[in-house]
């Protein structure tokens, strides 16, 4: 990866990522971009092997958990996550430069994980169903937040979390509460603030340093945080750079005992635990501790009769 540092003197808007330790601005480029010409979408595979909903989870984990003990160079996969209507199908058509995750005026149209396979780097793109506010129902809404947890914790080809934060609004609590559970995981997440269009440029600079200052607090954050518009293309090099060493240069997170993953995910539920982020804001919000193993598949069905 190479970065070339820039200063603050005119034209700044042309410089979208930011550091959050030293909070200059930068141009991010990757020793792999030639790569960015070969960026193709696979359709080899079976639609359910694309795109997860719940009650699939389970048998898609487990599948994965099989398949990773038996080859040697496993896929990686790199998930979008982020609230309602912050973008990320519109970003993920414009990273990989066709439509191939679905967008709508309607929020919370994403209703299941899909997986968008890059042919030429051996990985998938995650996208994943908004957390917040969705004009779906509400016990749905639970079980997809469970299901989105439940993949980030599980996943043993996940090599990077990108969290989407709307850049005008900024971090709300829902963001806060997803990124305090996020961070737990053993996985690098990185921060993109999306629509930076809305932003009058003079203002960009002073918006960009003030959420970066917010997000230094958490665990296991990328430094560079990209700034990105799908209106008119504004950072979507920078993160294609970062995705193509999202891919190539880091490593997925090493579970241990797969083996013993493997058996419990065997046993466990047929989909994960609801996963209540209004309950979970208003805990965060009276300053109360997030239990940290939160909506796993990994609990055994209890049985139907208990001898006493």
């Amino acid at each position: 990866m190479n970065i070339i540092k820039v200063g603050l003197k005119f034209s700044s808007i042309k410089y979208p990522s930011i550091d959050i330790h030293n909070y200059q601005l930068y141009k991010y480029h990757s020793d792999y971009g030639n790569l960015l010409k070969g960026l193709k979408i696979g359709t080899s595979l079976l639609p359910n092997q694309y795109e997860i909903v719940p009650s699939k989870l389970k048998g898609f984990l487990i599948e994965q958990l099989k398949q990773d003990q038996q080859i040697l160079k496993k896929p990686k996969e790199v998930l979008f996550v982020g609230r309602s209507n912050v973008g990320k199908s519109s970003l993920i058509n414009a990273i990989l430069g066709q439509k191939v995750a679905q967008t709508s005026s309607k929020t919370g149209s994403t209703l299941r994980l899909q997986f968008h396979n890059i042919q030429t780097i051996n990985g998938y793109v995650v996208d994943s169903p908004g957390y917040g506010y969705s004009q779906i129902n509400v016990d749905a809404q639970k079980y997809m937040q469970g299901m989105i947890y439940t993949y980030a914790k599980l996943s043993s080809r996940l090599s990077r979390i990108y969290v989407l934060i709307d850049i005008e609004h900024g971090i709300k609590d829902k963001d806060k509460v997803m990124l305090n559970m996020l961070q737990e995981q053993n996985v690098n997440i990185q921060i993109v603030l999306t629509k930076c269009d809305k932003i009058k440029e003079r203002m960009l600079y002073d918006r960009q340093l003030y959420l970066a200052r917010e997000i230094k607090q958490f665990k296991n954050i990328h430094p560079i945080i990209h700034t990105v518009s799908t209106k008119d293309n504004f950072g979507i090099n920078d993160i294609q750079y970062s995705l193509i060493d999202s891919f190539l240069v880091h490593q997925s997170r090493q579970l241990l005992n797969m083996e013993d993953r493997l058996i419990k995910l065997i046993q466990a539920r047929n989909r994960p635990q609801k996963l209540d982020l209004n309950k979970l804001t208003k805990q965060f919000k009276k300053g109360l501790q997030l239990p940290t193993d939160q909506n796993s598949l990994v609990h055994t069905k209890k049985p139907k009769h208990q001898l006493s």
